[in-house]
């Protein structure tokens, strides 16, 4: 098993709820080659220091949505040893505009509020993973008051 990542940075929210990175695990792949999600960082560029925080989720999303853009170069999915594969998970992100439709949210597997000025990571308990399955996507969505750059990132090992 190896651990990849995928960062979506300065990606701009709006104040409805929108995608800001997503990934999928082709269905091309056999049925045993799931991807394991141990953690997510995500954090936001603001420049309002009252403004309220902004609603950030982490979710499955059962359709691709319409749109969506490649990560900048060089931002995954990447592997975290250089000596490893390249994944044959894909990524995209926002902005917000980059969706003609967005994506649709199912299941929620985090919520949280962060300040626009802040940022919060979280790494996963061993075996309380999200898993995603061939065909499935995992996102980082957000909402807020104002528009902020937020950054997203996922890491997470292949072959469970």
């Amino acid at each position: 098993m190896s651990g990849y990542t995928a960062i979506a940075e300065e990606v701009l929210s709006t104040t409805s709820l929108k995608t800001i990175l997503q990934i999928t695990n082709p269905n091309t792949n056999p049925a045993s080659h799931r991807i394991a999600v141990y953690g997510v960082r995500i954090s936001g560029a603001g420049t309002n220091s009252i403004a309220e925080p902004a609603r950030v989720l982490v979710g499955r999303q059962t359709t691709a949505g319409t749109g969506g853009v490649a990560l900048t170069a060089g931002f995954g999915p990447v592997p975290l040893d250089p000596a490893m594969p390249a994944s044959s998970i894909t990524a995209v992100k926002g902005p917000a505009g980059a969706w003609t439709t967005e994506p649709t949210l199912t299941d929620v597997i985090m919520a949280q509020k962060i300040h626009p000025q802040t940022g919060m990571g979280e790494f996963i308990p061993l075996n309380d993973e999200p898993r995603v399955a061939p065909n499935g996507r995992l996102a980082v969505l957000v909402v807020a008051t104002i528009s902020v750059a937020i950054t997203a990132q996922f890491y997470w090992r292949e072959g469970h």
